[in-house]
């Protein structure tokens, strides 16, 4: 890896990684309504991305239930729960995107689970529910438990649409633009029946916000960041790109303790030692296991926090 490629690498975990700061901000500080946010955010994506739309016959099944997993449901879930939970275990959560992956790969693929992967499986999911049963401080408001647990609706929304990109060939400038698409079909009927009055959210308290944080969702994480991890992708080995998931994890922590001031707690320092641990178990494996095929395997997907 040269130096240029790891300072873009760099450049990618730290977007993905502050991204879970700047969401909690709007909306939990701030209190921009989450589904409104996420809908323009979406909203914003398929206008930047319209000329990259294509329709692909005989794909379009696989493309519209990526877009579901990895721009509907995904940020259905997920904004929401950072009104409820803090930045740091919000970025520890999401992590259980590569568990589900797994699972979902032997209900829907026909893979099998070995030793050391049931063993990272259960790790990862171990340490969520620690953090969840952890005190988590004034930081994070009553519902934080429940706030866990949509993030790990949304890691699983997530799985679910890369197990969708799997089975299409499309440039991923294409599947980004298709998952832009069906967020804002999807998105906007839910923010108009269950939040109250969107307007307010341009009120001059949220306004800032607002458009800071949209600038940083759409323009920086979205294109920025997935378009140089796609670069990344085309120069090296898959085995190398894969493993920053846990990188982005350790900058979201990060920037949740430092930034915001979320305390670090006995039980939030364990539950990101186990999930990490089993999420670099699951990576290892993952790792192998592509070593021992004679053709490289599939692209792995990030998740789109």
């Amino acid at each position: 890896m040269s130096v240029r490629e790891f300072l873009v690498l760099l450049m990618v975990c730290t977007i993905w990684g502050l991204h879970f700061t700047v969401m909690r901000t709007v909306i939990g500080t701030e209190g921009v309504d989450p589904l409104f946010y996420a809908a323009v955010r979406m909203s914003c994506v398929a206008l930047l991305m319209a000329p990259f739309l294509r329709w692909h016959k005989g794909q379009m099944r696989y493309v519209l239930l990526a877009g579901l997993g990895f721009g509907a449901l995904n940020y259905a879930f997920m904004f929401p729960a950072l009104g409820m939970t803090t930045a740091s275990a919000a970025a520890v959560a999401i992590e259980l995107y590569m568990p589900f992956s797994v699972l979902l790969g032997v209900l829907l693929l026909g893979e099998r689970i070995k030793l050391w992967s049931g063993l990272g499986i259960g790790l990862a999911f171990a340490g969520v529910v620690i953090i969840g049963l952890s005190e988590p401080g004034e930081a994070a408001g009553p519902l934080f438990a429940l706030g866990l647990v949509l993030m790990a609706c949304a890691a699983a929304s997530e799985a679910a649409g890369a197990v969708a990109v799997k089975r299409v060939t499309l440039n991923p400038m294409e599947i980004l633009a298709w998952t832009g698409v069906v967020g804002t079909v999807v998105l906007w009927p839910l923010t108009l029946v269950l939040e109250d009055d969107p307007l307010a959210n341009f009120a001059p308290g949220r306004r800032m916000a607002l458009f800071g944080g949209l600038a940083y969702s759409a323009l920086l994480v979205s294109i920025v960041a997935h378009g140089s991890y796609y670069w990344l992708l085309a120069r090296l080995p898959i085995n190398v790109v894969a493993p920053l998931g846990l990188l982005n994890t350790v900058i979201g922590v990060a920037g949740g303790l430092v930034l915001l001031g979320e305390p670090l707690t006995l039980g939030l320092a364990t539950g990101i030692a186990v999930t990490l641990s089993g999420v670099g178990v699951i990576l290892w494996r993952s790792r192998v296991k592509a070593a021992a095929l004679p053709e490289p395997g599939p692209i792995p997907a990030i998740p789109d926090n």
